[in-house]
């Protein structure tokens, strides 16, 4: 543990212990994710248990104030939730100075690689530690929708159409799921994507085991938005989403194909956004990916930022390799 201005900086090595005040400390955060709760991160971590973790932790008189959780892969740290999340950062009160996010970046030792993160992180403008070196440049942007939404025409028209013949084909209103779900959501997105001669990303089987565990939690913490389509008991189409702080969060969604020309995707996404904005919401994030039905719905790319850390004594040992 160090010390200095009043803020202790701890390096953890498991945080079930602090899940109360991570939690806490993710709601004083305003700009904190569903990706960033301890709801989508601590099952995240059971499930993808590779490498070791460095769970870097601020505090101030016993008070959680920052918290980014890490973990070692292939000699660098990353952040919990690499790979399977769009949005990647910390947690941070805005009290927190940029300087001591510097400190403990050094205090790891070890190089950091910071990606997805939001224009106005404070892991992307903190100054760089002393004798570091860093690698900045754009990552993968996210598709954002401002609400409340104003389709153009065509899209208008399509949404309406397909509302129509789902109807003449006996299929009812959109409703709300519950957690659970997931399993008959992944069931319809590898099928679709096995009809594509793809896997998905359900033939990692930890996904499923995860994403069971990671909903049930957000369920309860009344972040998840899942909505279903259905033909009496049969599901066809499924949505996931999350909701937190004026945003929505289009995670994956999937329906059968064998319906694919009743346009079930179109009908679940544009409920799920008017959902979002009865709930006073600002923007539907679509995520990761350039696929052009976001972009017909009115989405723009937002975008995201990395910066790798490199400490002294690794770019030593780099020039004399």
């Amino acid at each position: 543990m160090q010390s200095g201005d009043a803020i202790e900086i701890e390096i953890l090595e498991d945080a079930g212990g602090i899940e109360a005040a991570w939690w806490d400390l993710w709601h004083r955060d305003p700009h904190a994710t569903p990706f960033q709760s301890p709801a989508w991160l601590l099952s995240w971590r059971r499930h993808f248990a590779d490498g070791n973790d460095a769970i870097l932790s601020f505090w101030e008189k016993d008070h959680l104030i920052g918290l980014l959780p890490l973990f070692e892969h292939e000699g660098q740290l990353l952040p919990w939730g690499a790979g399977t999340s769009d949005w990647l950062d910390g947690v941070f009160d805005p009290s927190l100075d940029p300087a001591a996010l510097s400190r403990g970046i050094a205090a790891l030792g070890r190089p950091v690689d910071l990606f997805q993160l939001r224009t106005g992180s404070p892991l992307l403008h903190m100054p760089v530690p002393g004798r570091w070196r860093e690698k900045a440049g754009p990552a993968e942007s996210c598709a954002v929708l401002s609400l409340p939404m104003r389709p153009n025409k065509k899209m208008a028209q399509n949404l309406r159409y397909y509302r129509r013949r789902a109807a003449r084909a006996g299929l009812g209103e959109p409703c709300r799921g519950i957690a659970r779900d997931i399993d008959a959501l992944a069931d319809l997105h590898t099928r679709r994507w096995n009809g594509r001669d793809e896997p998905g990303i359900f033939a990692d089987p930890r996904m499923l085991g995860w994403l069971r565990e990671a909903l049930a939690a957000l369920e309860a913490a009344g972040l998840l938005r899942l909505y279903l389509l259905r033909n009496g008991s049969e599901m066809l189409a499924a949505l996931c989403a999350f909701g937190a702080k004026g945003r929505s969060y289009y995670y994956i969604g999937g329906f059968d194909p064998e319906h694919a020309a009743l346009g079930l995707g179109t009908i679940l996404v544009g409920h799920t956004i008017e959902e979002a904005q009865r709930e006073g919401h600002r923007s539907f994030d679509f995520l990761r990916g350039r696929e052009p039905y976001k972009y017909h719905w009115g989405a723009v790319d937002e975008p995201t930022h990395g910066r790798q850390l490199i400490p002294p004594d690794r770019e030593q040992t780099d020039a004399q390799r």
